[in-house]
């Protein structure tokens, strides 16, 4: 193996990767993501250890991602990639490792004026050439970003690039796997399939390694466009070019078009006269300032955009929407632990939401727009405390308390001994004669989640017997995906005679740490106990299955689950 591998595969290195994708993960605003996370720290070390062991013996394999389709403000649909965590931590072990290790990659990251996605630079950083750049006379400006730029990215020239100067064919064998997109759920996102990289172009927008791709393929664009009177600062795919003159800004864009489209990209023409000013700009920044890193920007001005302005004040009052949800709940269930984000908790919701937004629009100088700014989230504040001061008029001095964010002791409910966390002793291990069945289980929820209690409004457990070809499902309400992952194997235990033995295949890792490595039983006792209780007088191995990975059985009951949850949600 090469020196870049070795290092690549080192503990300290995977961990230092994994204390940066937990850091990123809880901040996220998807509950899987969180979830996740939570899941993989439990045993952190075992399993960093076993990610080297597979790596260093050749048997890690990445999983399938899962493609998501979010809405752009231009109207069309953006693809982000969702990977699992012990393939995120790979990613980042290469990309630090890329870093440190090679000059080529320390080359392209100190490029001054590329300011995204590369160490000890950013945002700020950017402003400060823009700022230089109006103190010397650079006023004349075209603004322009690059269409579709992480989806364009010629990941095998990338790859072609890296590999001359480093030399080392098991790390670049290791790269080539990480940067490709394999789709777990390709099928179900149809047409929204083309939206997505392919094998031999594009990156996943959402992976640690993407940007330093797109540095990379962008690496001598960086170069040529500055120089000779002109400064082009670019972040990822937002680029900005300034001058003393309208003509050398004209021709820089030009050149910069040419250089793009060789690359098989294209940039939005703010001299088409069909770009948006949101996408592309140009003029004179003594006349009219231009947008850039979410600043508007203007000789000896610096001052949030109108898009930042409006996203904070659109968070609030979506804090503040949920805030009176979530107080109406708790006054309804006449319980302080019915939904979380009540009067206290959303003010401290939004203190953080503000607190955050604040820090990354520190660097402005225009502290009139702030207390504008200010003002209108007083507005909001203002009109959320008299909304609930008129709601308290007609509240028990409980459900003032409820609602307020001091529960009640009394509102906790009750446990009874034989409630107390237990652990499940490991199956004996069996082995598979003729009349052992093999049972491929699966459970999935549909509708949106509850934030506030962590419940989907359908939930769906399914099996499919391997020798009989028997299919099963079921339905539940206000449930959550573990739950139908557990009713599932309990339902095909169910399903067979006293004195059988079975094998039965679950991809849930909740399930299956329960079983097999006595993880503690802190929730669920009511279903635990009911496995316990079927379980009992049959011969039974759970094993992990990977799911998504091609399996026909895995993904027969899954298809069966989701099918089952999404026709009841449709009845509803």
């Amino acid at each position: 193996m090469g020196r870049l591998f070795d290092e690549a595969t080192r503990q300290r290195v995977l961990y230092k990767a994994w204390q940066k994708i937990k850091s990123n993960g809880r901040r996220s605003s998807a509950d899987e993501t969180r979830e996740a996370i939570e899941e993989f720290e439990k045993n952190s070390i075992g399993n960093i250890r076993k990610i080297q062991q597979q790596l260093r013996s050749g048997k890690f394999q990445f999983d399938p991602q899962h493609g998501v389709t979010i809405k752009k403000s231009s109207g069309g649909k953006r693809g982000i990639v969702m990977a699992s965590v012990r393939n995120r931590i790979v990613e980042r072990a290469l990309l630090d490792t890329l870093q440190s290790k090679s000059d080529f990659v320390k080359s392209v990251n100190t490029q001054d004026t590329s300011v995204g996605g590369v160490p000890n630079r950013s945002v700020p950083h950017g402003l400060q050439l823009i700022n230089s750049a109006f103190d010397d006379g650079k006023v004349h400006f075209v603004r322009s970003d690059i269409s579709g730029f992480f989806d364009g990215i010629n990941r095998e020239k990338v790859l072609k690039a890296i590999s001359h100067v480093i030399g080392d064919p098991a790390f670049m064998e290791l790269l080539d796997h990480a940067s490709t997109v394999i789709l777990s759920n390709e099928t179900s996102l149809g047409e929204d399939r083309k939206i997505f990289p392919t094998d031999s172009e594009g990156v996943a927008q959402g992976s640690p390694l993407s940007p330093l791709f797109g540095n990379i393929l962008l690496y001598e664009f960086d170069k040529q466009l500055n120089g000779r009177g002109v400064i082009c600062v670019r972040f990822i795919d937002d680029f900005v070019i300034m001058s003393v003159s309208e003509r050398r800004c004209r021709l820089a864009f030009k050149s910069a078009e040419a250089f793009l489209n060789g690359l098989g990209l294209k940039c939005h023409n703010p001299y088409s006269g069909t770009s948006s000013p949101d996408k592309a700009q140009f003029g004179n920044a003594r006349e009219r300032g231009f947008s850039f890193l979410g600043y508007d920007c203007e000789p000896g001005l610096f001052q949030p955009n109108r898009k930042a302005r409006s996203s904070l004040l659109e968070k609030i009052r979506d804090r503040i929407k949920a805030g009176k949800t979530a107080i109406g709940h708790v006054r309804k269930n006449q319980d302080s632990f019915a939904a979380r984000s009540r009067y206290a908790q959303t003010l401290t919701v939004i203190d953080s939401v503000i607190r955050g937004w604040g820090e990354a629009f520190s660097y402005g100088n225009a502290p009139q727009t702030i207390r504008d700014l200010d003002k209108k989230i007083d507005d909001l504040l203002t009109d959320f405390r008299s909304w609930y001061a008129l709601q308290c008029k007609h509240m028990s001095s409980e459900d003032r308390r409820r609602t307020g964010g001091v529960g009640l002791l009394g509102d906790i409910k009750p446990k009874l001994l034989c409630e107390a966390p237990f652990a499940i002793d490991p199956s004996k291990k069996i082995r598979k004669s003729k009349t052992t069945s093999v049972i491929s289980t699966d459970g999935s929820t549909a509708g949106k989640l509850n934030k506030e209690n962590g419940l989907s409004p359908i939930g769906a457990w399914a099996f499919k017997n391997h020798e009989t070809g028997e299919e099963k499902s079921g339905l539940a309400s206000d449930t959550t995906n573990n739950r139908m992952e557990l009713q599932a194997v309990i339902e095909a235990i169910k399903s067979l005679p006293i004195g059988g033995s079975a094998i039965i295949r679950s991809d849930s890792k909740y399930v299956c740490n329960v079983i097999n490595n006595r993880y503690i039983v802190n929730s669920n006792n009511d279903l635990w106990k009911k496995y316990l209780d079927v379980s009992h007088g049959r011969k039974l191995r759970v094993v992990w299955i990977k799911g998504h990975a091609g399996d026909i059985f895995n993904e027969a009951a899954d298809r069966l689950s989701r099918d089952t949850a999404k026709a009841a949600l449709n009845l509803k």
